[in-house]
């Protein structure tokens, strides 16, 4: 079962290739736009990139999880998963996954490109990146919900990014301060602790979740 759930989400993805280039495009295109604005000052850059770093992620899951559900909704796919026999818990997991996988992992496979492009030093390249392996699938998780919370309503576009944004705030709070901390040679381990205690929270329950949610948003 785990196999079909597997190629069945490949193929929804690989149908739309877009959903995988556009957010890609869009981290570069945010990423080059800083060197313009703010110069060739290499310690500006070095200060700035890893914060625009993480915007950029927070702005691309906000992409990609807007409209997650909108489709499937529509085409009363929906409401199949909830009749069906099979464990909705399990479909709603691999989704996630799946998003993130191919959201969010392209673009970290880039971070050490432009960790040299910019010159930022080793530990601080390292300490981003583990961030946003930790950090990205709980962004993923908490966008995906806002759709499902918001997948009857007409300007879900708009409600979205107000309603799961300050869900966002402590992930973001966390991988700043262990990227801030490395820099100054000082301990990063609490901050890494918090967000894998984050992410082992909000992972396991969030198909339960995101089932709750459908079945109240399908019903209404």
């Amino acid at each position: 079962m785990i196999n079909i759930l597997m190629h069945k989400e490949l193929k929804i993805h690989y149908r739309n290739i877009n959903n995988i280039f556009l957010p890609l495009i869009f981290f570069f295109l945010i990423i080059s736009i800083f060197p313009l604005v703010l110069g060739p000052d290499k310690l500006l850059l070095n200060k700035i990139i890893p914060g625009a770093i993480w915007i950029t992620a927070i702005l691309t899951t906000l992409l990609s999880s807007n409209n997650f559900f909108k489709d499937d909704f529509n085409n009363g796919i929906i409401e199949t998963y909830l009749t069906s026999e099979k464990p909705i818990e399990l479909v709603l997991f691999f989704k996630i996954i799946s998003c993130w996988t191919f959201t969010c992992l392209p673009i970290i496979f880039f971070i050490p490109i432009i960790s040299v492009l910019f010159e930022i030093p080793f530990m601080n390249s390292l300490i981003i990146l583990s961030t946003l392996l930790i950090g990205t699938p709980i962004l993923i998780s908490i966008g995906i919900f806002g759709s499902a919370l918001t997948i009857g309503l007409a300007k879900n576009n708009i409600i979205v990014p107000i309603i799961i944004v300050p869900f966002y705030i402590p992930v973001l709070i966390f991988s700043a301060s262990a990227i801030e901390s490395v820099s100054y040679g000082l301990p990063y381990d609490f901050q890494i602790y918090v967000l894998l205690a984050i992410l082992v929270l909000v992972l396991p329950i969030m198909p339960y979740l995101l089932k709750y949610t459908l079945e109240l948003s399908v019903n209404n």
